[in-house]
């Protein structure tokens, strides 16, 4: 049997393989490899029968559920291209994913929790087919949705994919301007799983892996899917991220792995109920998604007991740096790790020449798993991705003596106080280590005198206590210099974040002063 070339043919080795493995488990469903295999199948029938072709756009508006992969594997069998939105989307996002990615098809919830899908897309009346679920549908089970889908389409053979046809597009967060969509060819999915399956070389097992609630849009699930079947590995997935639910899912589970951002974190540290629950056979948590301060991982490493990985990606690099099993606690705390075999990392400065080892610039990556470009929008992929296969990520770093990437914050969150350059997540992770901040941001903020000054967001770890803006500039400048030091203060009940749960910078600069 050749080697698979495409994220159908990779399926359909694991259904050939593994056929009675469980694929998913989602609410009282369970299904193996062999029936991810034929829904996959089926529904792609009812695709074929709508209208999809090669090279066609599905866009899926779809909570995570095992539905939305087996729509996604489905549309690759067609070679058609599958684009996700958030079901934290709302109209004018929605609008924008549709319009970027010129989907041909959306498969789409009606409603979902508070969101009016179905009213939502009639009302933008977009040049697109929809084919709508309702909720209760979707959560009952997955087949029953394929059968009404498919109808009385019949078998749809595999269509003849390139390994270089694109596969997915997956949209940027827009924390920096209007979300782009990285597109991803089926060889760049191969790579990933192979960058990772040597990065876990010698592993027998494969951990059930809780997806925990972060949309399947996510690279995190689009990029990273054919991890999972190059692995075989088991996904226990919830639709929505609940504390209390992981909590419990680690208990009954016994789960010795899970994977979070550092905000699911937190808010799994902070649970008051996290006592009553047992957590001991936790043995490993890895934190990526955005930057981990080292107070997060001091408190993941105390309070649960667990050995801490990290790992650094973005949308548009599905793979780039990450720890290594032996790395102490100070390197955990302060680095993500190192570059990924297969993975090639550089720093740059603005004029893009190389700098010296230690000195801070911009992170440039290159390896066979990165995006391929943004779809429909080649002024924006000649801005970050260079002829011959480097991407600008966007992130400041730079890399000590041993290898180890350390972050300093993206290049457009850097701001220039009285001449001095001021890296944000510096100054955050100090924060961060103040017994009464629970959460802290920084911004720079337009200033008649300095240019830009500091300004602090904090969300007090006591609401009755909450910190000064003296106290909190005494702590800073007793670590870091002078000009570092936050020159205002806003207190937050709790911090706003996006639809992918990261600190949401642009609604914070219009809170200050």
């Amino acid at each position: 049997m050749s080697a698979p070339a495409t994220i159908g043919e990779l399926l359909r080795h694991a259904a050939r393989e593994a056929p009675d493995a469980d694929a998913f488990r989602y609410r009282d469903e369970r299904l193996s490899y062999r029936d991810w295999d034929a829904l996959a199948d089926r529904l792609a029938a009812g695709l074929r029968a709508r209208g999809v072709r090669p090279g066609d756009v599905v866009a899926l508006l779809l909570p995570s559920t095992p539905l939305y992969l087996v729509a996604y594997l489905a549309a690759a069998r067609l070679g058609a291209v599958t684009t996700g939105i958030n079901v934290r989307y709302r109209r004018t996002e929605v609008a924008h994913v549709l319009a970027r990615a010129g989907a041909r098809l959306l498969l789409g919830v009606g409603r979902w929790h508070d969101a009016d899908f179905r009213t939502m897309v009639e009302t933008l009346d977009p040049d697109v087919e929809r084919v709508w679920l309702e909720a209760e549908e979707i959560t009952a089970g997955t087949a029953p949705c394929v059968e009404r889908i498919a109808g009385e389409a019949g078998k749809a053979a595999d269509a003849e994919v390139s390994p270089d046809a694109a596969v997915a597009i997956v949209f940027t967060s827009g924390t920096t301007g209007a979300p782009k969509g990285a597109w991803y060819s089926h060889r760049n999915l191969l790579a990933l799983a192979e960058i990772e399956a040597r990065r876990h070389a010698g592993r027998r097992d494969a951990p059930l892996h809780l997806a925990a609630g972060l949309s399947f849009a996510h690279v995190g699930s689009m990029a990273r899917i054919a991890v999972q079947l190059g692995s075989r590995a088991a996904s226990l997935i919830h639709d929505a991220f609940d504390p209390v639910a992981v909590l419990a899912a680690i208990e009954r589970e016994r789960l010795s792995h899970i994977g979070a951002i550092p905000t699911q974190a937190i808010m799994l540290l902070d649970h008051p109920d996290r006592r009553r629950y047992d957590l001991r056979s936790l043995r490993n948590v890895l934190l990526g998604g955005a930057p981990s301060s080292p107070e997060l991982i001091r408190r993941v490493q105390e309070e649960l007991g667990a050995q801490v990985s990290v790992r650094y990606s973005s949308t548009e690099v599905g793979i780039a740096t990450a720890s290594l099993p032996a790395d102490p606690p100070e390197t955990l705390a302060t680095t993500v790790g190192k570059p990924t075999p297969g993975v090639e990392l550089r720093i740059t400065a603005s004029d893009g020449s190389p700098v010296a080892t230690g000195e801070v610039g911009g992170v440039e990556v290159r390896s066979p798993a990165t995006m391929r470009g943004y779809w429909n929008d080649p002024d924006a992929t000649a801005a970050v991705m260079a002829p011959d296969g480097w991407i600008r990520t966007g992130d400041l770093g730079f890399v000590d003596d041993a290898g180890y990437l350390h972050l300093r914050g993206r290049r457009s969150e850097m701001f220039i106080r009285g001449g001095y350059n001021v890296y944000p997540g510096e100054v955050e992770d100090l924060l961060a280590t103040h017994p009464k901040v629970a959460r802290a941001a920084v911004v720079g903020l337009p200033d008649a005198t300095l240019g830009e000054a500091g300004w602090a967001f904090v969300v007090a770890r006591d609401p009755h206590d909450p910190p000064t803006l003296v106290e909190l500039r005494a702590f800073v400048g007793a670590e870091l210099a002078s000009f570092k030091r936050p020159d205002g203060l806003t207190l937050l009940s709790d911090m706003p974040v996006t639809a992918m749960f990261k600190v949401d910078k642009q609604a914070l600069r219009g809170r200050g002063r």
